[in-house]
């Protein structure tokens, strides 16, 4: 079995814990992951969220970040003869390369550097003294809301094809008629065929290959939104918001935009070519509901049941 933890669950675990009580947990854990043959992955979009918080100007958010990026480190990686061992789990643009071509995306590199950023973070791989660790901080998080920017585009070109190319997320407010439309559109899936048809292009052009749209590509439409089924539904909760007319997603900055990172983890969760026993843990309804309506129920646990497998009072 394979377990994928999302950043929260992280988060909860060490939550209320000293110094000491984060180490026995990380050793119990260890302990009870090998005993029971289960491997706990390092999750690149996890990641990457607790390292945009590590200088975070809260003191406690700071602390349990640290915290918590330290538990995700030292579970989900080892050192082997010398060699650090880790089986990471890819954020969207990888899935999307090597889903449709086999390849690695242009951004394979950066996010390979996460891991190699974390680990020195947490002080199990010394900081060279040509390391700005201040500065990988930045660039994690300038690379996350970049992520988040292209979603937010996409969504900005629809409403620009509907608006004379204007952007105005409260365009449905006063539309009574066309509000309806928007959401029979949503709800009778024309609107994510199209989002899936936006993840394919993607995946062509971070791949460098030529884009034909004939019956293949839209064969390949469908298979790919039964395989990614529920990160899809969790876009129709974000489109869902443009349709109530939710102003605040003109700031990518706005929480709702945190939907993006659930969305790569569930793509890095799902991509799944060797047909592993794979879970994610999380408690965020939100992913559940996407989860139990897709029928991936079994891909997926909470953390109290996390917690029996782990053997965790």
């Amino acid at each position: 079995m394979e377990l994928i933890l999302d950043t929260n669950i992280y988060r909860n675990l060490i939550t209320d814990k000293n110094d000491e009580e984060i180490e026995q947990l990380i050793k119990h854990i260890k302990e009870i992951t090998l005993k029971k043959n289960i491997k706990i992955s390092f999750p690149i979009n996890s990641a990457m969220e607790l390292i945009a918080h590590y200088n975070d100007s809260n003191e406690n958010e700071k602390l349990d970040c640290r915290n918590a990026l330290k538990l995700l480190v030292e579970i989900s990686t080892k050192i082997e003869f010398g060699r650090l061992k880790v089986n990471f789990i890819p954020p969207l643009n990888v899935v999307l390369a090597y889903y449709f071509f086999e390849t690695e995306d242009i951004y394979m590199r950066m996010y390979a550097s996460v891991i190699t950023i974390a680990q020195k973070l947490v002080g199990n791989v010394a900081i060279e003294s040509t390391d700005n660790m201040n500065d990988y901080v930045d660039l994690v998080k300038s690379q996350i809301e970049f992520e988040k920017n292209e979603i937010k585009t996409n969504y900005e070109n629809y409403l620009k094809s509907i608006n004379n190319g204007n952007v105005e997320w409260t365009y449905f407010e006063d539309k009574e008629r066309e509000r309806v439309e928007y959401f029979k559109s949503l709800r009778n899936g024309q609107l994510s065929f199209l989002v899936a048809q936006s993840f394919i292009e993607r995946a062509y052009i971070i791949s460098g290959n030529t884009l034909t749209k004939d019956e293949d590509f839209f064969n390949k439409v469908i298979i790919f939104m039964k395989d990614f089924c529920p990160a899809l539904v969790m876009n129709e909760f974000l489109l869902e918001k443009i349709g109530h007319s939710v102003a605040a997603l003109d700031s990518v900055k706005d929480k709702r935009w945190n939907t993006i990172i659930d969305i790569s983890l569930i793509f890095g969760t799902l991509y799944n070519p060797k047909g592993d026993d794979k879970k994610l843990v999380t408690q965020e309804k939100q992913i559940k509901n996407a989860f139990d309506i897709c029928g991936y129920e079994n891909n997926l646990i909470n953390l109290d049941e996390f917690l029996v497998l782990m053997d965790i009072k």
